[in-house]
């Protein structure tokens, strides 16, 4: 059996259970690490572990970490 090297988003999906717009909005604040090859981003699956185990130690210190505002949210912050 072959080890991937690098994960695509969609791989990381699959892998984690997140959702796109969660892994990318993670991607943009620098707390999943990435890289690009031609147009397309990958992550090395060393990278991937780290951003759940980074999640995993955010949620256990209290601070489960929050990329995007729930709808609502938004709705009261606009008002």
């Amino acid at each position: 059996m072959v080890t991937k090297l690098k994960m695509s988003l969609a791989d990381i999906a699959e892998a984690t259970s997140e959702a796109l717009p969660l892994i990318r909005a993670a991607i943009k604040k620098g707390e999943l690490k990435t890289f690009l090859v031609g147009r397309r981003r990958f992550a090395r699956p060393a990278d991937v572990e780290a951003w759940v185990d980074f999640l995993e130690c955010e949620s256990n210190a209290g601070r489960p970490v929050k990329y995007q505002a729930r709808p609502q949210a938004r709705e009261q912050a606009a008002a």
